[in-house]
């Protein structure tokens, strides 16, 4: 005769000492606060609408106070409803709707034990003549084992309703530039509500809004006659029954390397791809130093996809490979190819882009005074000489400039090495006297210049104004100048025809 018993599987109050060991971002913390505040709202529009009038709009304020060591976080919602007020505080008690961004029952208790080993909710719910407090303390709930908390209680008008969390002693206090990252995450994180006007977020009294990044309006890259076009395409595919992706794919006008990338969203709010930690898989994005790292941005909103309860990542089992070859397929066909644009158009750097490129010019004129007059006087058959840099001279228009000199057979030589993002300059690399800013009258002074475009056809093409692009080339284009400057002090007659046709070649070849 066989026999039965029951096992408990009722969580122990012990389980909430171990949610400050999750694995969140701050922002992400924060972000399950803002969702019951938004789910509240989504379930009780109606009500909040008829109670405060058509012009209603949910408002939630998140607060650092780092005199206090403590975060508030407020709401004007439909607060807990006496009906949900036990369930709010257990953990991992999933609310009956679970369809909005309440999901799981461990968003509010996970993020404040997350913060804070003790913490404080205050809420009056629409229609309930009461105002309602539960103070929680992780060390004594743990330490008794209490399974109840005393809820205090007092009278207000029901037509008030709101939510106030506090959290004492907060071990993870943001601070000085912190903030501003918390403040451009969440801005990402919600651009959906904030973009509605329906919902108001504020940190520290500054209310979010959410920048729009410009999309370019440029030719292809494969026929610069032709139109313009905006590149940004709508997606809408199936990866399989049940999972389905919509939203939009473009190129930024201006490329970010932190700030390209996919943000996907489900439910509204983005659960991966916030801010500067866009969602960059290699088979779109291709390596970090690739055009369409830095370009390629877009909005996917996920349907179907499972998530963690912390709502930090999509769990993509098997599904992630057949969804990205089917969102690749969407951006490289013939008829709008936003794939290869992204990787393959070229855009000329403006101005102030071009002006950074100091940095490169002063690392390469650098090593040149230090290195040149040694490997001269190796190539002429002189000994070594001391170089002498010139940091007095200021960049004309257009361009950056930097001179350093070098002695070699009892002559002094003073070499400009010039940076030109003026548009006239036509070919990439010049090496000649009509390039020297200020002539000198000094005595057995000899001054030559070497020049290289920004703006020619291939430095727009390969390097732009990316400082990293540009000083390898420079460096080549100094030692040609400087080879030549040595091939005419040897008596070469035709020492700058491999330069001449080395520029028309490349011109050539960057169309």
């Amino acid at each position: 005769m066989s026999q039965s018993e029951k096992v408990s599987i009722r969580p122990e109050v012990t389980i909430l000492s171990i949610l400050k060991y999750i694995e969140y971002e701050m922002w992400f913390a924060l972000a399950e606060f803002v969702d019951n505040a938004i789910a509240s709202y989504q379930r009780s529009a109606t009500e909040l609408r008829a109670a405060d009038g058509s012009n209603y709009k949910l408002i939630i304020n998140i607060e650092f106070n780092e005199a206090e060591n403590k975060i508030s976080i407020r709401d004007n919602a439909a607060g807990i409803a006496e009906a949900d007020y036990s369930r709010a505080f257990r953990a991992a008690e999933i609310p009956p709707d679970n369809s909005g961004l309440s999901e799981f029952g461990m968003g509010m208790k996970s993020a404040a034990c997350w913060f804070s080993n003790n913490w404080r909710v205050t809420s009056s719910a629409l229609g309930e003549p009461v105002e309602k407090r539960v103070t929680f303390s992780l060390d004594k709930i743990v330490a008794d084992k209490l399974e109840e908390l005393e809820v205090d209680i007092m009278k207000c008008p029901a037509d008030r309703h709101y939510t106030v969390i506090e959290l004492f002693g907060v071990s993870r206090m943001p601070k000085g530039k912190v903030i501003n990252k918390v403040k451009s995450h969440l801005k990402s994180i919600y651009r959906e509500f904030l973009r509605s006007g329906n919902v108001v977020l504020r940190v520290d009294n500054e209310a979010l809004s959410y920048t729009e990044p410009a999309i370019l309006n440029a030719t292809r890259y494969n026929d610069p006659k032709g139109p313009s076009i905006r590149w940004k395409k709508e997606i809408d595919f199936d990866v399989e029954e049940g999972l389905s992706v919509k939203g939009f794919i473009a190129i930024r006008e201006k490329g970010s390397t932190s700030e390209a990338g996919f943000a996907l969203f489900r439910r509204g709010r983005v659960v991966e791809g916030s801010y500067d930690n866009g969602f960059r898989p290699e088979k779109i994005f291709g390596a970090p130093n690739s055009y369409r790292y830095q370009r390629v941005f877009g909005e996917l909103h996920l349907e179907g996809f499972d998530v963690a309860f912390t709502k930090k990542g999509i769990q993509w089992d098997e599904n992630l490979d057949v969804f990205l070859d089917l969102l690749k397929d969407e951006i490289t066909g013939p008829d709008f190819p936003l794939y290869q644009q992204a990787e393959e158009y070229r855009v000329r750097a403006t101005d102030k882009e071009y002006q950074g490129a100091t940095k490169a010019l002063n690392s390469t004129v650098k090593d040149l005074a230090k290195n040149a007059p040694a490997a001269i006087a190796g190539v002429m058959g002189q000994g070594p000489v001391e170089p002498d840099v010139d940091d007095d001279l200021p960049p004309v228009e257009h361009n950056l400039q930097k001179d350093f000199r070098v002695e070699f057979n009892e002559t002094v030589w003073v070499i400009s090495i010039e940076l030109s993002y003026e548009q006239s300059v036509k070919d990439l690399i010049e090496v000649g006297n009509h390039l020297i800013v200020k002539p000198t009258n000094e005595k057995n002074v000899r001054q030559i210049g070497i020049r290289l475009s920004l703006t020619h056809p291939f430095m727009v093409q390969f390097a732009g104004s990316d400082n990293q692009r540009i000083e390898p080339i420079l460096r080549f284009a100094a030692a040609l100048g400087l080879s030549e400057i040595i091939a005419k002090e040897s008596g070469a007659t035709t020492q700058g025809e491999i330069r001449r046709n080395f520029n028309q070649l490349t011109a050539q070849l960057s169309n």
